[in-house]
């Protein structure tokens, strides 16, 4: 398993997709925050120094920059299949469904560098720009950021199962869009609808309950939805994870 996980960590270290999805990620995260005084500014509004711990509890300036991140990950799940890999060492394998767990290892790996990186470039954006106020709250600002990475992961376990349990690279990329662009609040709106007509509840959120909508609402800071993220999170891990597992296991090696 060690070597895998090696084996897996030199490919992703060494893929091109992925250190130009990063810069550009990081690129655009700084650009995008950097602009954002003189908005302030032409706007009328006085600009103030913005606490470190909301930096860092949301990182990235839009949430389209989740899209290079998916592309990515994604690219990374198929790139085994794409090159052949996958046939030459999977008979070498006693359990070759070993190489799922590989690769979900991995891909925390490769999402918390694209967290990491935006942390980074949303900070020295704001310092140069227009300042960074220190504040007590700094590690619950950390422990969004962990959290939001965790909800990322296990979308991107859901992925996993379209790229490696069902080698379907296109409806996993179109599942990353999907997933970046927020579009599926949409869709969150009508089943609130629906919920609150047919079964006459009020404050019903489905949004409370889904890794996506999680992404953009839970917060440590203020205590929102931090036991739903945990436990949603790992039940979409464990869920899509053990569905990879049994497919990728089940299917030939092609």
């Amino acid at each position: 398993m060690t070597n895998l996980i090696k084996m897996e960590w030199y490919k992703l270290r060494t893929s091109k997709l992925f250190i130009i999805l990063l810069i550009v990620t990081f690129a655009l995260n700084a650009i995008f925050l950097a602009s954002l005084p003189m908005i302030t500014s032409a706007l009328g509004a006085e600009m103030t120094a913005t606490e470190l711990s909301s930096i860092l509890a949301s990182p990235f300036a839009l949430g389209l920059l989740m899209i290079p991140i998916f592309i990515s990950a994604v690219s990374f799940l198929y790139l085994d299949f794409s090159g052949g890999y996958i046939k030459n060492i999977a008979g070498q394998l006693a359990d070759r469904g070993s190489l799922v767990f590989a690769k979900f290892i991995m891909i925390g790996v490769h999402n918390l560098i694209f967290f990491v990186a935006a942390a980074i470039s949303a900070v020295l954006a704001t310092a140069l720009t227009g300042g960074i106020v220190v504040d007590a709250a700094v590690w619950s600002g950390i422990l969004t950021l962990l959290l939001k990475w965790l909800l990322s992961l296990s979308l991107c376990t859901v992925l996993m199962f379209f790229a490696v349990g069902l080698r379907n690279k296109t409806l996993a990329i179109i599942m990353a869009v999907v997933f970046s662009t927020g579009a599926l609040s949409l869709l969150y709106m009508g089943i609130n609808t629906g919920i609150t007509a047919l079964f006459k509840v009020e404050n019903i959120d489905v949004g409370n309950y889904l890794p996506d909508a999680l992404m953009g609402s839970v917060n440590v800071i203020t205590g929102e939805l931090v036991v739903n993220a945990i436990i949603v999170a790992a039940i979409f891990i464990g869920v899509f994870l053990w569905l990879t597992y049994m497919m990728f296991k089940k299917r030939d090696v092609k």
